[in-house]
């Protein structure tokens, strides 16, 4: 058993669940969950004019934006008095720098996280210890709406490096017993290792499995007759989209039902599914907008949010580039917060290797822009070429520098398998799809 994921989960319980206001957060969820909607828009705009104030008292972007448009923070009386806000871009967020961390937190007590750069354009976020137990408080809601307990042990099939690209011994894995996490090598998942993963999750009796569809479903699809045998309570899929042909799959070849979930790394939105399979917006979490992205047709909309709880580096109206489809209907679990049917965003194709991996594209992603990149790369898109080569296209700001590039590359070498190789393609823009999005990864091998 490894001293490092002890002593690191160790650091996540003390910072989860100890250090801040996870358990006071946690019984208020509880209790808000059933709120009627005026209850529901009280709590809103109770939280909104709070962030809006902490904004203008410490956050210099937007004292300065505040003061041009002559906004203050009484104005905010009323949750469509928001709109008197611009909507801020990944691009905005990127050329405001430091401008828009608040000057409340001295550098050293935050952390900082980079996002997915599931739009191709990767940002750093800064988040205060305060927000960390909070996040977790709102993540345990869904794991309890999935019907997963504390004590319950939970697989991960996520971005987390547990063994070198190029490893093939048995130590594909990581047993955290702290947060009683089984952690399994998502860079490893072949036809050959899929059927040691149920193995080894049988052997830690594991009640949920968590990750990308991509990567659970074509474990679903690899060993239909082992799956069923764990006896799982749920399955819990985020990052990419999934599809209803793959959650059929996931639910029959695992014998249970399936939570899709939608967040970030900018906090500022959470979609969580409920026990009757529904997405719902948390509205405790941040007040999301829905705007059409036709006007002739109001169900397809865009996501722009602000989030309430991060006060490091809060983010007001933040389009996040992805889209959902809108729903009028209500739940029968019984909680009023706002359905929408389906998540549109985040789309993306699966890289195929000579020795028969599959890497969806949230983990090349999160791979090579999470863990290998750089804050000045201002748009990307990944392009499989040949079974043995990725071409990657970068669009760089202009703090960009050769130096950049160089740590780039050396980090990917030491991440990426030595099966793939890869050159790098300095461009003016990354080709949109019709719809204006840019699909992070593009694989133009047949299947």
């Amino acid at each position: 058993m490894s001293i490092k994921v002890i002593t690191n989960g160790a650091v996540n319980l003390l910072a989860k669940r100890f250090m801040g206001p996870f358990w006071i957060r946690r019984q208020w969820l509880k209790k808000t969950q059933w709120f009627d909607k005026e209850q529901l828009q009280e709590v809103q705009l109770e939280l909104l004019q709070q962030l809006v104030k902490h904004c203008y008292d410490s956050v210099p972007y937007y004292r300065k934006l505040m003061d041009e448009r002559a906004i203050k923070s009484s104005d905010i009386k009323m949750l469509d008095d928001i709109n008197q806000f611009p909507i801020l871009t990944k691009k905005d967020v990127l050329e405001a720098e430091d401008s828009i961390i608040s000057t409340r937190y001295p550098r050293w007590r935050l952390r900082a996280a980079r996002t997915g750069g599931s739009t191709g354009m990767p940002l750093v976020i800064y988040r205060n210890w305060f927000s960390i137990g909070n996040e977790h408080a709102f993540v345990r809601r869904q794991w309890d709406w999935a019907g997963i307990g504390f004590s319950d042990k939970c697989a991960y099939f996520m971005s987390r490096i547990v063994a070198k690209p190029d490893q093939k011994d048995d130590y594909l894995y990581a047993y955290d017993p702290i947060m009683r996490d089984l952690i399994l090598s998502n860079h490893h998942l072949s036809n050959e290792t899929a059927k040691e993963y149920i193995d080894v999750m049988k052997k830690y009796r594991v009640k949920a499995v968590v990750g990308y569809p991509s990567a659970i479903g074509f474990l679903a699809k690899t060993c239909p007759d082992s799956c069923i045998e764990l006896g799982l309570n749920a399955v819990l899929t985020t990052s990419e989209i999934l599809t209803n042909s793959m959650r059929e799959v996931i639910a029959k070849t695992f014998g249970c039902k399936v939570f899709d979930f939608y967040g970030s790394a900018e906090r500022v939105c959470y979609i969580h599914t409920c026990e009757h399979g529904s997405y719902h917006i948390i509205p405790e979490y941040g007040l999301t907008e829905l705007i059409p992205l036709d006007q002739s047709d109001d169900k397809r909309c865009k996501i722009v949010a602000t989030g309430f709880w991060n006060r490091a580096m809060p983010l007001i109206r933040y389009d996040m580039g992805d889209v959902v489809v809108k729903s009028e209907r209500t739940c029968p679990c019984g909680r009023l917060f706002q359905l929408v049917e389906s998540i549109d965003g985040r789309e993306g194709d699966v890289i195929k290797t000579l020795s028969g991996r599959h890497i969806g594209v949230t983990l090349i992603i999160q791979l090579l822009y999470v863990i290998c990149g750089t804050r000045y790369i201002a748009e990307s898109q990944i392009v499989q070429d040949s079974i043995d080569h990725l071409t990657i296209k970068y669009v760089p700001t202009r703090k960009f520098s050769q130096e950049d590039l160089n740590n780039f590359r050396s980090l990917i070498v030491k991440y990426l398998p030595s099966e793939l190789k890869f050159d790098f393609q300095k461009v003016e823009t990354v080709e949109r799809t019709d719809s204006g999005k840019i699909r992070p990864l593009v694989s133009l091998i047949k299947s």
